[in-house]
């Protein structure tokens, strides 16, 4: 009877953590790239109301099954809300082999009609600029995960904050889903927007990770959602300055604007004079204008300033256009018609 309770009183407590966890009060692992080559990728998410020092964290990759990790400490600042992107520290262009530079977007060809180097960039291969921390730059690094290595992040006292993978299991290629199918092999995994905190567990009792359940898939070498998360949190902190991505003020952490926009040469009207369906879109919009349009850009711009979408028209038929934005993770984004004339900005929402 006294086993029992005891046992008991562990499962409760270890339910407690797991409660607890659940209310985005610490970072977790909202992104996770295992690519090609050296292009290997945590993203940590703040869903908290305050910035967070990384330096009161550790990444740790468990190799091959191994129960025991190899650490890194962490560094840097992550701001609240936002996402943070960490990379291995692969810059050499020159490097070859396991030195192999992570993607910067770059081709360099030979023109097959002049003979001479050429070069392509594409932006959605650009993995260096939206790095924030490069970490290790020798082998034996948390990040130098393949697929079957477990990957966690602590605090430097020890205490788990998520897991990813299991801790003391070699899955061989990598994890799978209930299919059978591998997901943390040539992959890049995006966490679910309703997961609001990291994942740990008790190794006390039978656990299977199937990372189905809490990521959703991506092909290898997708880049495009790095640097922002859509997190269903309820931790947006209420910050007063300017909200107008126009302005020369602008503030990206701003929520409630304050009438403080200031503009140095930019022309700005604000009157709604297009409207979207659907809207919230599964990703596929269609733009309606009031009056004749010609020579215009449609950009779609995340909350933070970041510009994920743009697209250049000459003229438009019946006022009427539509976009494609698949590559776009759900959440809310401003979408901006830049002309000769006028700046027009309207919020949408993205669904799944």
């Amino acid at each position: 009877m006294k086993k029992m309770k005891k046992y008991l009183l562990a499962l409760s407590l270890f339910i407690s953590q797991i409660l607890t966890s659940q209310d985005c009060s610490d970072l977790f692992i909202s992104e996770y790239v295992e690519g090609w080559g050296n292009n290997k990728v945590i993203e940590l998410f703040n869903p908290t109301m305050n910035p967070i020092d990384l330096s009161n964290y550790v990444l740790s990759r468990w190799s091959n099954g191994s129960t025991s990790p190899t650490p890194v400490n962490l560094s840097g600042t992550i701001m609240p809300n936002d996402a943070f992107v960490i990379c291995i520290d692969k810059r050499d262009p020159n490097g070859s082999g396991f030195e192999a530079p992570i993607w910067n977007g770059w081709y360099i060809f030979t023109d097959s009609i002049t003979n001479m180097l050429d070069s392509i960039y594409t932006e959605e291969e650009d993995l260096l600029s939206k790095v924030d921390l490069f970490i290790c730059p020798s082998y034996d690094c948390a990040m130098y995960f393949n697929g079957n290595d477990a990957v966690t992040l602590e605090t430097v006292s020890g205490d788990f904050i998520d897991i990813f993978g299991k801790i003391g299991e070699d899955p061989g290629l990598g994890w799978s889903d209930g299919t059978g199918a591998i997901w943390t092999q040539d992959h890049t995994l995006i966490r679910k927007n309703s997961v609001k905190s990291g994942f740990t567990y008790d190794p006390g009792q039978p656990y299977t990770f199937d990372p189905s359940l809490e990521w959703d898939s991506l092909p290898a070498n997708t880049f495009v959602n790095l640097g922002f998360h859509d997190c269903n949190c309820d931790n947006y902190i209420e910050v007063s300055g300017c909200t107008d991505i126009y302005a020369s003020n602008y503030d990206s952490l701003a929520t409630l604007d304050d009438g403080s926009c200031e503009y140095m040469n930019v022309n700005i009207n604000k009157s709604i004079d297009f409207s979207i369906y659907p809207n919230p879109s599964n990703h596929i919009l269609n733009i309606i204008f009031n009056e004749n349009q010609n020579d215009f850009k449609v950009k779609v711009i995340s909350t933070i300033g970041r510009v994920l979408f743009e697209k250049k028209f000459g003229s438009v038929r019946l006022n009427k256009v539509q976009i494609n934005l698949m590559d776009i993770y759900p959440g809310s984004y401003f979408v901006v018609i830049e002309s000769n004339f006028k700046n027009y900005i309207k919020m949408i929402s993205i669904t799944q």
